[in-house]
């Protein structure tokens, strides 16, 4: 009986201890995935074992009354499962649908650009498997693999406070990139595209820049994540004044220069650098990525021309779209109402089919809180004036894909202005984002929408000249 009873437990004691070994998943990983022999890096931080879907955030709440900050040395937002990769310009995006047994583990991300999810074998520090994407073409192929390297992730050049800052009608939620160092650091502020709305979008550049020596801020736009305010209802001045909001608090700041403070946008947030730098003295630089200089219903205007070209139509069926667009601009900007607005695109749809392939379809609707919002008051502004008066040093870069803004034409625009502060460029194979084209038709020997090699480069050069400037 004794000996049965030693024996029982040894078994269970190899059981236990078999178990534990099996389930090697928490920790740092770093390997790559691979799609048409094209590979990019990725590390995962598995800081729970899969037992539990982990895809929610954790970032802490903040009293939206405040403006008190708190400080970890993670370089991001505390979330339990995180992918990052240098080379998609990802970091710490946080992993859903985690499972794992110990023999296989399955998880997910979203991105603007995509979704993903993963399914690999687990074999002691080794993890490889197959990738599905949203819409993915059926030949296309996806792999990763990746390899343990520690129990947590390497320590970071940098902390991140977070911090909720007063704008007028709202308090944004921020967080502000600190290199280690005590030395004065240059300063720069991230502003959003116009559906990127989340601080967390934008931490890959935020690592960027603070990796420079910046001190960086992202935060979430007024009525998106933890920032309170109306989003539907905001104008490009509640947007301007919310980032002036955000300068400020970079100006006080006793680690940062004051001479060296500046603005990063991309798409609408590089659109609006020249607006907001006509309201405060406290740029000293901008960096405006994929900028439409006449405001956002050229860019609706071109956008979907090109839709309804590529979908088949011909380019004269192009034009109506874009003068469609151009049409709605002009009756906001004379004080036409919603209804108004609403009935000429309707009409415009039914004498024009194609137009169901547009933002100005058939069975719009357009309510009168809608109507005061971005998306219609917005279509009134020019920013042509703000561009051609800038007197800050500007860097203005385009992709030769954009398929939203007009590269060519705004860049001819704003070179015709000769204005010596404002330097352009065009990436070739680059898209809106500037990252490299995904487009098999037109790239046959396609590649991951990783960041355009040059691009990066390019940014610190220039604004370490306008630094040492």
């Amino acid at each position: 009986m004794k000996f049965k009873l030693i024996l029982i437990s040894l078994l269970l004691l190899t059981f236990v201890c078999g178990c534990t070994k099996s389930n090697p998943v928490t920790g740092f990983w770093t390997g790559t995935m691979m799609m048409n022999g094209k590979t990019v890096d990725i590390s995962i931080n598995f800081r729970t074992d899969g037992s539990t879907n982990s895809g929610s955030t954790n970032s802490g709440s903040t009293n939206s009354g405040s403006t008190n900050s708190s400080s970890t040395n993670s370089g991001s937002t505390t979330q339990d499962n995180t992918i990052s990769s240098n080379d998609l310009m990802m970091l710490e995006i946080p992993l859903t649908n985690m499972k794992n047994n110990g023999r296989s583990v399955s998880f997910s991300y979203t991105t603007g650009d995509a979704n993903f999810s993963f399914e690999g074998k687990v074999d002691n520090d080794k993890i490889n498997g197959i990738v599905n994407m949203r819409d993915m073409p059926p030949d296309m192929k996806i792999s990763f693999e990746l390899s343990k390297k520690s129990e947590v992730p390497p320590v970071k050049s940098y902390s991140v406070e977070k911090r909720v800052i007063k704008s007028s009608g709202a308090n944004i939620s921020a967080e502000i990139f600190k290199p280690n160092t005590e030395k004065l650091h240059p300063a720069i502020i991230l502003l959003h595209g116009s559906s990127g709305n989340l601080k967390n979008m934008y931490s890959g550049y935020a690592d960027f820049f603070a990796n420079l020596g910046f001190e960086v801020l992202i935060f979430d736009k007024r009525g998106n994540g933890e920032s309170t305010g109306n989003n539907s209802t905001a104008t490009y001045e509640d947007l301007a004044n919310d980032v002036i909001a955000c300068l400020e608090t970079m100006f006080k700041r006793e680690s940062v220069d004051k001479n060296k403070i500046g603005l990063w946008g991309i798409s609408q947030g590089g659109m609006l650098l020249p607006f907001i730098a006509s309201k405060t003295k406290i740029p000293s630089f901008l960096i405006a990525i994929s900028a439409e200089v006449n405001g956002t219903s050229e860019a609706a205007a071109f956008a979907d021309s090109i839709r309804i070209v590529n979908s088949g139509n011909s380019p004269e069926n192009g034009h109506i779209a874009a003068e469609s667009h151009r049409t709605v601009a002009r009756m906001i900007s004379s004080g036409s109402n919603s209804k108004e607005v609403e009935s000429f695109i309707i009409q415009n749809a039914q004498k024009y089919s194609f137009m169901e392939n547009t933002a100005l379809y058939r069975n719009i609707t357009i309510s009168q809180e809608d109507y005061q919002g971005l998306y219609w008051s917005g279509r009134k502004y020019n920013f042509y004036p703000y561009w051609k008066n800038l007197t800050v040093n500007t860097l203005v870069l385009f992709g030769e894909d954009d398929d939203l803004v007009n590269p060519v034409r705004n860049d001819s625009i704003i070179n015709s202005l000769k204005n010596n502060k404002i330097e352009t460029k065009i990436f070739s194979g680059a898209n809106h984002m500037l990252k490299k084209t995904f487009n098999p038709r037109k790239y046959p020997d396609y590649d991951w929408p990783r960041v355009k090699e040059g691009y990066l480069e390019f940014v610190k050069n220039w604004v370490e000249r306008m630094i040492v400037g």
